[in-house]
């Protein structure tokens, strides 16, 4: 492909040889003459210099000394690119022998049931959605359209899915929150958790990780329906728990084994990275950023930085405190000494 077609596929503008054949993609590291590669920034500099990359993805005023295709997001298009060259091959949209569908379902066109995928009754599958081997499909999932369901998924009753919602190997959805409450004999008595969940359009979910449904008693104020909700262009790495009730708004993005407690709210475009968590009935706000393996145990205002376990502050002052943990051992010298002097012990 001409690096100028390349250029019109992702509406960049070309500078340098357009006529350039682009054959591949690699790294800054490793990509060769026939190969377009990309820099975020002015910190790779030096790699770029040494790099025998054809063609660059680069930031605009980046300095480069070779064809060049200018982005403002030069990762993102560099995916972007990826996509052109490598398109995901799709499983022909038909139905597998073996896959069960059960009564009063409403399949669209061009959708695909692959081996042992069983679809419970009143069950609502968009067009051009894929629903790889053994998914099961509790009665009354629906599915919106171009969705991809990949194998070992479970979506149980009181599911609903956007369109364009990626499922990665062995997601659950759906599945009873963890919600007990004590009778007098001091026995633990399951609250019934059947308000289902809820995900919106361009959500990614990756595998293994899990979605609660939720109760009648997570309904919070000003939304009238209770049911755990994965707001629009989330995207969920793997391992990851979402308990009963939670929001997690538009445009977040929650890494490996992160946990959120029932009730947890999440504001739009929030990034929690791996291994953190939220204790549950806590609100974090619009675009806040929680650290990895932090632990949030209360609100987080809008657009905070909190790093820190446990508990969670403001990063700035974890630095401090980590700054601080460097030097105790000197510290604690100098006290002795001070101590000794002043004919105080412990």
């Amino acid at each position: 492909m001409q690096l100028a077609h390349l250029a019109r596929s992702l509406g960049l503008e070309v500078e340098g040889d357009g006529t350039l054949e682009i054959e591949g993609l690699a790294g800054i590291d490793d990509a060769g003459p026939r190969e377009l590669s990309f820099v975020t920034d002015s910190g790779y500099v030096r790699a770029l210099e040494q790099s025998r990359a054809g063609a660059i993805l680069a930031p605009p005023g980046l300095e480069v000394d070779r064809p060049c295709l200018r982005s403002p997001v030069p990762y993102a298009d560099f995916g972007r690119a990826v996509a052109l060259f490598f398109p995901r091959a799709r499983p022909a949209a038909t139905t597998h022998p073996t896959a069960l569908v059960g009564e009063d379902v409403e399949i669209g066109e061009d959708v695909g049931l692959g081996a042992y995928v069983v679809v419970g009754s009143g069950c609502r599958i968009g067009s051009g959605t894929y629903v790889h081997p053994h998914v099961t499909l509790y009665p009354g999932v629906i599915i919106g359209r171009d969705c991809e369901l990949h194998a070992g998924v479970r979506l149980r009753t009181g599911v609903r899915l956007g369109d364009r919602v990626v499922l990665q190997n062995g997601v659950v959805v759906g599945s009873e929150g963890f919600g007990f409450a004590t009778d007098l004999h001091g026995r633990r008595v399951r609250i019934p958790h059947r308000c289902g969940v809820e995900v919106g359009d361009d959500v990614e979910i990756g595998a293994n990780s899990t979605i609660d449904a939720s109760h009648p008693g997570h309904a919070r104020l000003g939304h009238a329906q209770p049911c755990t909700r994965i707001e629009a262009g989330v995207k969920i790495d793997n391992q990851v728990q979402i308990g009963h009730g939670c929001i997690v708004g538009a445009g977040s993005a929650l890494c490996a084994q992160v946990g959120l407690a029932g009730s947890t709210v999440l504001g739009k475009h929030v990034f929690m990275a791996g291994q953190s968590a939220a204790k549950g009935h806590v609100t974090i706000g619009d675009g806040a950023l929680i650290g990895g393996a932090t632990s949030v145990t209360s609100e987080v205002a809008p657009g905070a930085q909190i790093l820190g376990v446990p508990p969670g502050m403001d990063r700035r002052r974890w630095a401090r405190i980590v700054a601080a943990w460097k030097r105790l051992p000197e510290l604690l010298v100098r006290v002795r000494e001070i101590e000794r002097r002043l004919g105080s012990s412990d």
